[in-house]
């Protein structure tokens, strides 16, 4: 086993027997490199491919959070399930979000959406994952309830399924998907929270759409 398995083993136990809670950060990557007595390099390397499991959520500026504890982290064959669980749930929630979001937060979320448009026309499938998935749980914090926020994380899809989903769908679809990204921002940024709730519903119905398809 190369050390870079060995450090993602070493967290993922760590996180099993609740070091860091669900949402919390983790420590800075130089103290946690030299706790594990390991180089920064390895460590990013095994911290990216944590997130890209939907564990992790590494935010540049921000440091690297829970997002959803191993026992936690959803099967890949869950895909349709889960989406379908977010039509239901994520709504709402955007809804709720756009009713009490402040100015302030709305600027945390206007910074997301330049990186996804960047990974877009890059084609960084991985990076266009992670801003989508920081959206909605960025986007869900702003209501200030704990509860609500760990069943966005129980049902959101993990990046690797919904990586997989972007790989095998065109630049148009990934392009509708930003757009309705940009939507729910602009209505939110209005404080229209019937139609930040109806664009969160679009853009999960589109998800759901292309898994069918696929």
């Amino acid at each position: 086993m190369n050390k870079q398995k060995q450090v993602e083993q070493q967290l993922e136990q760590a996180l099993s027997e609740g070091r860091w809670k669900l949402f919390e950060r983790l420590p800075a990557e130089r103290q946690l490199a030299e706790e594990l007595k390991v180089n920064r390099t390895t460590l990013r390397f095994a911290l990216s491919a944590l997130a890209g499991r939907g564990i992790l959520e590494t935010v540049h500026g921000s440091g690297t959070r829970v997002r959803a504890l191993p026992s936690e982290h959803p099967a890949q064959s869950d895909l349709p399930d889960r989406l379908s669980a977010c039509r239901l749930i994520v709504p709402p929630i955007i809804r709720a979000s756009s009713l009490a979001i402040r100015p302030s937060q709305i600027l945390s979320l206007e910074r997301l959406l330049p990186v996804a448009g960047a990974a877009l026309r890059s084609d960084d499938t991985k990076a266009f994952v992670q801003a989508q998935i920081q959206f909605f749980m960025e986007a869900a914090s702003f209501v200030g309830n704990t509860s609500l926020c760990a069943a966005l994380a129980a049902c959101l899809p993990d990046g690797k399924s919904l990586a997989r989903l972007f790989h095998a769908c065109g630049l148009q679809e990934n392009e509708a998907l930003f757009a309705h990204l940009a939507r729910i921002l602009s209505a939110m940024r209005h404080a229209d929270a019937e139609d930040a709730q109806a664009a969160a519903l679009a853009y999960f119905s589109e998800l759901q759409a292309l898994e069918e398809k696929k």
